[in-house]
């Protein structure tokens, strides 16, 4: 029952760090219409995790923690995998909704030349800036004191409140609804957690995919036209869009969720065996000297 509940200590700790660094740089960001603050405060959970690993557990925690960057033994289908999953979800559910609604399919995404443009912003302000915090820190924490699954719904969950902010930036959050967004984000958490634990707890797969998901919400073009559906906070009590708008980002939310249920059933969520309790130990003793 202790073991469990400093281990639940510092994942709350996380949290509250995360929301406290996030919120404080995006808000002010917001109030002085400065772009570039709202993106460092996207830094929020990397920062957060890289404060308590040392916090906590001193310079072997942080080595710990950024030592998840040199994991790269995995099998081939799962670098496959996430080099391809991310924009073919999108493609196939964009595709299957113009084959629904317009009765025909055009296979359109941006130009080669750009996409660096997307990939490389997705890399340092989404993938480096969050996934230490949500896959590094917070995941094996909550996978030591509950099922995967139950910690990639409180990760999803959180994941989706900690953007809020964003609507009144303008920016960093889908054009939809935000009673949608839990419906992206669970199942793409569930993904991110598969990838992760599926790789051996790797943080280069964690980016990766984090990364490449964000990059292909440009390349691959799904969503509605920000100049017909503005990131307002007028989002977050709006329920409905008009269906051509709506359609195909309804069509892509629907292949995550298939996917994700698809890696419940057949248990792909189990974290590697050593993680957890390897992890839970060194907290533990980090705690209760702290």
């Amino acid at each position: 029952m202790r073991t469990s509940l400093k281990t639940g200590l510092s994942a709350a700790l996380f949290f509250i760090l995360t929301f406290a660094i996030s919120w404080s740089l995006m808000g002010y960001g917001i109030s002085q219409d400065n772009l570039l603050w709202v993106m460092l405060g996207v830094w929020g959970p990397s920062l957060a995790a890289i404060l308590l690993s040392l916090a906590l557990t001193g310079a072997s925690g942080l080595r710990r923690l950024l030592g998840r960057f040199t994991r790269f033994k995995a099998p081939i289908c799962l670098w496959l995998a996430l080099l391809i999953l991310p924009a073919s979800l999108h493609l196939i559910g964009r595709s299957a909704w113009q084959a629904f609604y317009d009765g025909q399919v055009t296979l359109y995404f941006r130009p080669l030349a750009m996409w660096p443009s997307a990939i490389l912003p997705s890399l340092l302000i989404a993938g480096l800036g969050e996934e230490l915090g949500w896959r590094g820190f917070a995941l094996p924490r909550l996978q030591s004191i509950m099922t995967p699954l139950r910690a990639a719904l409180v990760i999803g969950l959180v994941h989706t409140l900690w953007h809020l902010p964003t609507y009144w930036a303008g920016a960093g959050i889908h054009p939809v609804p935000a009673i949608w967004m839990p419906f992206f984000a669970i199942p793409f958490t569930i993904i991110a957690v598969w990838f992760f634990n599926r790789s051996g707890g790797s943080l280069v797969f964690a980016v990766g995919f984090h990364t490449i998901a964000n990059a292909s919400l440009s390349i691959v073009s799904f969503m509605p036209d920000e100049r017909l559906v503005p990131i307002t906070p007028d989002l977050l009590t709006r329920l409905t869009l008009p269906l051509d708008l709506a359609g195909p980002y309804l069509s892509v939310i629907a292949l995550y969720l298939l996917v994700a249920i698809g890696i419940v059933v057949t248990g792909g969520l189990e974290p590697p065996r050593t993680d957890a309790s390897a992890l839970g130990r060194s907290t533990n003793r980090a705690i209760m000297r702290a």
